[in-house]
């Protein structure tokens, strides 16, 4: 018997089986799985849709209070107010009774009317009869107390008086402190007479005109750059060339404040003076012009002394033996200040005004301007300030010392001692050394040039054919048209802005302001119609500066620099990592969604 040879022992582990139609576990989902995945799918969805969006909406939207957009456009265009004032001129005669001015009256009114005919903007004369003065007054000094309350809503007073004895032509006399006008007539003048009143009408309603004709320019000029801001599309706007005069003026015009700095400096090229009475100088020849502009604006004032002030190293003094001074060229004054070594920068919120004594060291003494020397010796700069130069007294030269004769050069080489010699220069004596303390007396001359100055930066008429009075009170109606019209235009630009850029934010502030704004133009546009025009300057003032805060503020400026494009860049990495699977989730519950109506529809 053979023993059969064991089976061998197969350690291996059975075989998976094969793939195939019949025994291939399905790849498919679970009806279960299916629906789970859906619903974790549409549950992201809804937290995008019901949650994600509205606070991405929340946190992102941009506030914008309402404004009224129409009212401002109005303000700007010039519909809701149009710059037409009156002038009241009152007239008296000779005892202060109205019996001989009546017909002068009705003259005056009709040719003024007639010159104004065509005339949109500015002041509108009313001229009309002042009533007499009824009582007696005891003192000179209640009557002018009197005069001066009556007064006060006028923009000029007429007087009507006799000429001097025999003068056969009409004059005017203007009164230094108040806002009167006598009427100096020819001694043969008649009241009665028609022809003499026509003429003497034809010859007040000129003067009138004169008085009040720079006035008239610089409110024309304010609609015409009112109108421009808005394309030319304001009311009440006559298109004028301005004037080489108006020009002139609005260059050297200092921008409007409510309140002004004034830096009185004395800059000397020596040591010499240590001191100076600026304070009570100030206090007694300047501080009466201030008050009398305090209606308009306020003003600041602090004074420095600077020693071994030299000014710019760009100008050389040329000295002029005719003249026996020193001479600066009208080249020279633009650049006569020294600004790397003067301590003249401020740091103030509002304009600074400069006011500088300059005073020469005594080897350049006396230092002069040619072209300056009627004004004072001094000059101004627009809308910076005003310069003049101080020189001491020189002292008196002994005639009996004759001059130390000038030296001979040496004879250039290649010339023979025959030959005549080189004239010599002129060499100038030296002029005066500063005192050590300068008085009142001294500093007086400066601050009268400096008052005036002062005026014509602010922008007051020039004083060829007005008073001073009259020109401050003719500057405050300019103002009060000029605060109006930057508010106005100030709203325009905003309505414009709001309307450009439809993402900007608009605060509540802005609106708070916008309507601080038209309430106080509102204001001053009535008080301006009623000719209280101290009034309507407060009120303007107040408009433009809520005007101003309105459109600066600080929200809605840094709105206007962000552009569309940062946002993108800000959203596009986060939207990509979150967005795409839930995008594609959908999409994959949408084709399987559409798949199963479609074997539906087979069966």
């Amino acid at each position: 018997m053979g023993d059969s040879a064991p089976s061998p022992i197969s350690d291996s582990k059975p075989e998976a089986p094969l793939l195939g139609e019949k025994n291939v576990a399905s790849l498919e989902p679970t009806p279960q799985e299916t629906r789970t995945r859906n619903w974790v799918v549409l549950s992201l969805w809804a937290v995008v849709i019901f949650l994600g969006i509205p606070l991405w909406i929340l946190t992102t939207s941009v506030y914008r209070a309402q404004l009224p957009v129409q009212e401002m456009d109005a303000w700007s265009e010039g519909s809701q107010c149009s710059i037409v004032y009156p002038l009241r001129v009152g007239v008296v005669g000779e005892d202060g009774g109205s019996n001989d001015v009546t017909g002068l009256v009705k003259g005056v009114q009709l040719q003024l009317e007639d010159a104004r005919r065509g005339k949109t903007g500015g002041g509108e004369f009313k001229v009309e009869v002042l009533p007499t003065n009824k009582g007696s007054q005891n003192t000179e000094t209640c009557s002018s107390e009197k005069e001066e309350e009556e007064d006060g809503g006028l923009a000029v007073k007429l007087k009507v008086l006799p000429g001097q004895s025999g003068s056969t032509t009409h004059t005017y006399r203007l009164h230094p402190s108040r806002k009167q006008i006598e009427i100096l007539h020819a001694s043969s003048y008649n009241p009665h007479n028609s022809e003499d009143v026509e003429e003497l009408s034809t010859y007040t309603a000129n003067l009138l005109q004169n008085v009040f004709r720079e006035e008239e320019q610089m409110v024309t000029h304010l609609l015409a750059k009112a109108a421009a801001s808005v394309g030319g599309n304001r009311q009440g706007t006559q298109h004028h060339g301005d004037g080489s005069d108006v020009s002139r003026k609005v260059g050297r015009m200092i921008r409007y404040s409510p309140t002004y700095h004034l830096t009185f400096s004395l800059f000397t090229g020596s040591a010499l003076p240590l001191s100076w009475d600026i304070a009570p100088a100030i206090e007694t020849y300047l501080a009466p012009v201030l008050e009398a502009l305090s209606p308009i604006s306020n003003f600041t004032i602090d004074s420095q002394i600077q020693f071994y002030a030299s000014f710019s190293h760009t100008i050389k003094p040329q000295y002029n033996q005719e003249l026996g001074s020193w001479t600066l060229t009208k080249d020279d004054l633009g650049n006569f200040i020294n600004s790397a070594e003067w301590p003249l920068t401020s740091i103030k919120n509002y304009p600074t005004i400069n006011f500088i004594i300059y005073i020469p060291e005594h080897r350049v003494t006396p230092l002069i301007v040619p072209e300056a020397k009627e004004r004072g010796n001094a000059w101004l700069l627009p809308q910076w300030g005003g310069i003049t130069i101080w020189n001491p007294p020189t002292p008196p030269q002994d005639p009996t010392i004759p001059p130390p004769p000038p030296v001979p050069e040496p004879l250039p080489e290649g010339e023979e001692e025959g030959q005549e010699p080189p004239v010599p220069e002129v060499v100038p004596l030296v002029g005066g050394i500063p005192p050590a303390h300068l008085t009142i007396d001294e500093i007086k001359p400066s601050l009268d040039i400096f008052a005036a100055q002062l005026l014509a930066l602010l922008g007051t008429p020039s004083s060829d054919s007005t008073s001073l009075p009259l020109r401050i009170s003719s500057l405050t109606r300019q103002r009060a048209s000029e605060a109006i019209l930057s508010a106005s235009t100030t709203l325009g630009s905003l309505s414009r802005l709001v309307r450009a850029l439809p993402n900007i934010a608009i605060p509540v502030t802005v609106s708070t302001s916008v309507a601080k704004t038209l309430g106080a133009l509102d204001n001053a546009c009535a008080e301006l119609k009623k000719g209280r025009f101290e009034s309507a300057l407060r009120e303007g003032k107040v408009a433009d500066e809520e005007a101003e805060k309105a459109f600066f503020e600080r929200t809605m400026v840094a709105q206007v620099y962000f552009p569309e494009e940062h946002k993108v860049a800000v959203y596009l990495p986060l939207l990509g990592p979150v967005g795409v699977p839930l995008v594609m989730g959908l999409a994959k519950i949408l084709k399987e969604r559409l798949r199963y109506l479609r074997q539906r529809r087979r069966v």
